[in-house]
């Protein structure tokens, strides 16, 4: 009876499909999909391995003859790979020839292989073989290396996929829902939580000659005593409000926005107005009665 030296090889996952050389009719173990992005900030991406277990068994007769054999990762030309952005890992540690041995002294054993691409390595599908480079065998798996002119024992396939750096992601979903809230205020909210009024003029005819001019941006005029500032962030977001400042208005007189171009006036306690109303037509004269002043205006 010949005795003939044998491995067994088996990677951790295998996906048995068609491959597109037709010499080839091995197994196929995908290694998965490595995700990487641009540095953004402060944050940046570390390009990952993508690992696989291969697990071998030598036979009796192979471990008697301390046999060995030495594995190679080439490309679909069987030749070595030589692009520098892709690196092959056994055990954690890079093969720099891109080659390992698998040693009889240990008759069955696993090894890590894995497979990283570097940021300029071409993006999507790629995929070589591990192919037997030297050997003291007769069969790897069901591959009769004496006969058989195929030493490609496992094809591998990965991707390699750019993605979006996830703060640069996270700040630019961040940016269009403020953008989506800040839309929403301005043109829905704000107007209606802050009515406005119409263009138009309040015009002061006694004791003094002056007047207010505003605008559709004005929710709020104020007739007071003292000097009084609004907040930009408070103007831009609710709308202006218009002082005028006079010592006479000993208490404040306060115009808002009233219906049908009409203009609500809050008076404090204990002044009054002819003629008597609470909201103030377009083009009427009135009098307030403000302490011993008296104050003639006129909405036009």
């Amino acid at each position: 009876m010949i005795k003939r030296i044998t491995l067994l090889l088996i990677t951790s996952v295998l996906f048995l499909s068609s491959c597109k050389d037709e010499n080839y009719v091995g197994e196929t173990a995908d290694f998965g999909t490595a995700k990487y992005y641009k540095p953004f900030l402060f944050v940046k991406s570390d390009t990952v391995v993508l690992s696989k277990t291969l697990n071998y068994d030598f036979n009796d007769y192979a471990v008697e003859q301390k046999s060995f054999a030495k594995i190679k990762w080439v490309d679909e030309n069987k030749k070595p790979i030589q692009n520098k952005n892709i690196r092959f890992f056994v055990n954690g540690v890079q093969s720099d020839s891109n080659e390992f041995e698998i040693s009889s002294k240990v008759n069955k054993g696993q090894l890590e292989l894995g497979i990283q691409m570097l940021p300029d390595f071409p993006k999507g599908y790629t995929s070589g073989f591990l192919s037997i480079s030297n050997h003291q065998l007769d069969v790897v798996n069901n591959l009769d290396l004496g006969s058989a002119s195929e030493d490609r024992i496992f094809k591998w396939e990965a991707t390699h996929k750019v993605v979006m750096n996830p703060l640069k992601k996270g700040l630019m979903w961040v940016g269009i829902l403020i953008l989506a809230l800040l839309s929403v205020w301005f043109l829905v909210l704000r107007n209606m939580l802050h009515p406005k009024f119409k263009r138009g003029k309040i015009q002061i005819l006694s004791p003094y000659f002056g007047g207010v001019s505003f605008n559709q941006n004005t929710k709020l005029i104020v007739f007071t005593s003292t000097i009084k500032k609004q907040s930009a962030f408070n103007r831009i977001f609710t709308g202006k409000i218009i002082y005028e400042v006079n010592p006479i208005y000993s208490n404040d007189i306060i115009l808002r926005p009233g219906r049908a171009n009409k203009i609500k006036i809050k008076l404090p306690v204990g002044v009054t107005i002819k003629p008597a109303v609470a909201n103030l037509d377009k083009f009427s004269e009135y009098t307030i009665m403000l302490n011993k002043n008296i104050i003639k205006i006129q909405y036009s």
